[in-house]
């Protein structure tokens, strides 16, 4: 069975046609524009498959583009490329007997992404296609039916069988994709406001399935009620301690680069993000997310942990003390059935406030404050100082980890509508910070011969 089908090339600017034959055999072949990493294409779209109970056939899959000459196309011919695997195999069935068009990137999970670094095309509209968009560009044709905005194969499959569509709401403001349902602890949903309204840099930690993802994806979707559209960048984990740190900083510009499953990277890959990091705070919201031990089921409510002590040890240490601190916050995700649901627009409403205190007091977020201003805007009573100094000695943090705690009290303060951090504000940050939360890094205390309680820098000094 073959199936004709398009999809968009950014490179030449114009649409490519795509043939897509599912017979009996067993074997992959792309001809015409190939993609240098076709022989990944089958184990990258089961993955997706399977999120939604279809499966990669076991049939001889051959793809033809047209024209044969130009750009190799890249991941964003995943959807049109899933499409017909999937109506090819019998899988899918239509009510819907027009050819499509699809443009868009899938993760493993079957989710559709915007490709990275890509603007919404322009497209002559052929009222005899269909039109399979990222959701969020659907603003942008708004008023032409013949194009839908999708965010997951599942909404396709709807449209394509029944002809419901999960975009007439949404509209023009396509760009806010409405938020998912979801479950969290109180504590998780407060970590949530804390790192979305100051734009603090967070690293999740938790067991496979609990929602790490969801949670930056949600970061995301809230940040964008604020600002408006932003990048989600979401880089493929390397095998390599070589990765492209700064051309992710670059896509991610102004919106959020979210790093998953850190705890698998090479240590010296890791350690290169460290000074990368700290200098794109100011324009990029970095999240980063691991499972606790290499099992990954380590504190489940319901699995049980395979790793020994010893073994769970040591895939903690990976991450070093200097790295860590390259966040201001870590939460611990859990699934939980017995969590409330999400309120979603009230949380939204309590970000938005404290972002506009935010912008109104210092003409940045919390998280981007330097020097000078860091000290000046913060506002903290003495007896909140005296904690800070307390716990930096005790626990031998250096003036990074000081200064992200400050940073994170003070958006606890604007969230309760607060001019001055007060004691709990300081308390309640440093329990969200990395060394409170059980995390075992790979060095001890740090030097703390130039932190700020014993800097000569008035500007390091809590105001009286």
């Amino acid at each position: 069975m073959v199936q004709d089908l398009f999809t968009f090339s950014p490179a030449d600017g114009q649409s490519v046609a795509l043939q897509v034959g599912v017979h009996p055999g067993y074997s992959f072949q792309w001809t015409g524009r190939r993609q240098p990493q076709s022989r990944e294409i089958p184990q990258r779209l089961h993955a997706a498959f399977r999120s939604f109970g279809w499966r990669w056939p076991g049939k001889r899959i051959t793809v033809l583009a047209k024209p044969e000459q130009g750009q190799p196309l890249g991941s964003y011919a995943d959807v049109a490329l899933a499409i017909g695997v999937l109506i090819g195999s019998n899988q899918w069935t239509l009510q819907d007997t027009r050819r499509f068009w699809a443009l868009g990137q899938l993760d493993l999970r079957g989710h559709i992404h915007v490709p990275v670094g890509m603007e919404v095309p322009r497209i002559l509209i052929d009222v005899s296609l269909i039109y399979f968009v990222p959701l969020v560009w659907k603003h942008a044709f708004a008023d032409i039916p013949e194009v839908v905005g999708v965010s997951n194969l599942a909404e396709i499959f709807a449209y394509l069988s029944d002809g419901q569509r999960f975009d007439a709401a949404v509209g023009r403001n396509a760009s806010k994709p409405p938020f998912l349902p979801m479950r969290l602890s109180a504590l998780l949903q407060f970590q949530l406001q804390v790192l979305t309204a100051g734009r603090h840099p967070a690293f999740f930690v938790g067991p496979p399935g609990t929602g790490k993802t969801e949670l930056a994806r949600a970061i995301w979707q809230m940040t964008m009620h604020v600002e408006g559209p932003i990048p989600f960048v979401e880089p493929v984990p390397p095998n390599s301690p070589r990765i492209q740190i700064a051309r992710w900083i670059q896509q991610a510009h102004g919106g959020v680069l979210f790093l998953d499953e850190v705890g698998e990277w090479p240590i010296r890959a890791l350690e290169s993000l460290r000074k990368p990091l700290e200098e794109a705070l100011s324009d990029v919201h970095v999240l980063a997310a691991s499972n606790p031990c290499p099992c990954g089921f380590s504190g489940h409510s319901t699995l049980m942990c395979q790793c020994t002590p010893s073994r769970a040890l040591a895939y903690q240490r990976r991450f070093s003390a200097p790295w860590l601190d390259r966040f201001h916050l870590c939460a611990q995700v859990q699934s939980d059935a017995e969590d409330p649901w999400v309120e979603w627009e009230q949380i939204l409403f309590q970000v938005r406030h404290a972002s506009q205190l935010q912008l109104a007091r210092n003409g940045t977020y919390n998280a981007r404050l330097k020097g000078e201003a860091l000290w000046k805007d913060i506002s903290a009573k003495k007896e909140a100082f005296e904690i800070l100094r307390s716990w930096q000695k005790s626990a031998g943090m250096a003036e990074r980890s000081a200064q992200s705690v400050l940073r994170v009290a003070r958006t606890v303060a604007d969230l309760e509508g607060k001019v001055w951090v007060h004691e709990r504000h300081m308390q309640t940050a440093i329990g969200m910070h990395w060394s409170s939360q059980g995390l075992i890094s790979t060095f001890g205390p740090l030097d703390l011969g130039d932190s700020w309680t014993t800097s000569k820098d008035p500007h390091s000094l809590p105001p009286q």
